[in-house]
């Protein structure tokens, strides 16, 4: 499925999409002013998968992170739920990993739940590695988070 689709800068008539898919894959979901703040911020980028050709106005997934110095902090990364398994998310990590790098950046950064094994497998995929610990970092469930960090000198995504 990832030759049917195409990735792209996210726009503010995409939040409805977006944040649709993110009530139904997180048990405590953001806001949907909290979609339109990350449009905003200047360290935020918001990548969305679509399908392609472009005819079709529908969003697949989504990527969020910031780039602060030369630091990639991975904020969400989702899927619609019945699309999941076709590689959109591998895509969508692959393009952000990318324009991080190619934006100056060295690290990148993210939280995931112990509970998330399929993430966890996605992330271990591009070399991620847990490196510590968050305690009762989730407000929803106490659960604690896996600090994962990906570190490159010149190799490709």
């Amino acid at each position: 499925m990832t030759r049917e689709l195409r990735i792209r800068q996210a726009r503010l008539t995409d939040v409805m999409a977006i944040w649709n898919i993110e009530k139904l894959s997180f048990p405590s979901p953001w806001g949907l002013l909290s979609f339109v703040t990350e449009l905003r911020n200047p360290i935020s980028t918001t990548l969305v998968a679509v399908p392609c050709p472009g005819g079709r106005k529908q969003i697949w997934g989504y990527l969020i992170y910031w780039l602060v110095a030369d630091e990639m902090h991975i904020l969400n990364v989702a899927v619609h739920p019945d699309l999941r398994g076709r590689g959109i998310a591998k895509s969508l990590l692959a393009a952000g990993l990318n324009r991080a790098k190619d934006a100056g950046a060295v690290c990148a950064w993210l939280e995931v739940r112990p509970s998330n094994l399929p993430a966890q497998k996605l992330y271990a995929a591009f070399g991620f590695r847990q490196v510590g610990v968050r305690p009762r970092y989730y407000s929803d469930t106490q659960e604690d988070a896996l600090l994962f960090s990906l570190c490159w000198e010149d190799e490709e995504v």
